[in-house]
């Protein structure tokens, strides 16, 4: 490796292309991730990959399709139990706290990726019941996104199951919640509410 591994998203806004296209090109085969973490997701090697890149196309025009589709939106899964709400820190801080999230797959329902992404992230067994909202666009991020409620079915154990991005993943009442992200989207503050208590 010539440079730090980083992220999909990281990688993609470091050649100025959507996360989904990147991705695309590595499930079509046409680059190479530098590993994948045990949890499933690809890490990149920002000078290989761009090496890869002009193999591909030595003209240097863009390789970005007009006709594909635009970027799919990132699915939060608001997991609820009688431990409380399921949260995350992340190692870059953008945000430190949220919910477990990611992209969706091409073909994947909301609730298809919300239940992988909390798997991967965390290695806890959910279903989801409903989706509790949606900001499109995401106020920071401009990302569509969409809130899942989803609930445990086989314990409540976790761990962190992506490493180079989360530094942690807790239990915490609704208290703890809305004060480790005081801009939670308000239909998502409800709903856990409702699914908590006040009290958390």
């Amino acid at each position: 490796m010539t440079g730090p591994a980083v992220t999909t998203g990281e990688a993609a806004r470091a050649l100025g292309v959507g996360l989904s296209t990147l991705q695309r090109w590595a499930h079509d085969g046409l680059v190479t991730p530098a590993f994948r973490t045990p949890g499933g997701h690809f890490r990149w090697d920002v000078g290989a990959l761009r090496e890869q890149l002009r193999a591909l196309n030595p003209t240097g025009e863009s390789m970005i399709d007009p006709a594909a589709p635009i970027r799919p939106p990132i699915v939060a899964a608001i997991v609820t139990s009688n431990r409380g709400v399921l949260i995350t820190r992340r190692h870059d801080g953008r945000p430190l706290w949220g919910f477990p999230s990611g992209e969706a797959e091409p073909g994947e329902s909301p609730a298809d990726t919300g239940i992988r992404e909390v798997k991967e992230e965390t290695g806890l067994l959910v279903k989801a019941s409903h989706v509790i909202g949606e900001r499109n666009p995401h106020p920071q991020t401009q990302r569509h996104m969409i809130y899942l409620a989803c609930r445990p079915y086989q314990g409540t154990d976790v761990h962190v199951g992506d490493e180079a991005e989360l530094a942690e993943v807790v239990w915490v009442g609704l208290g703890t919640a809305v004060e480790r992200m005081p801009t939670m989207f308000g239909p998502v503050k409800a709903h856990l509410a409702m699914a908590l208590g006040s009290g958390g």
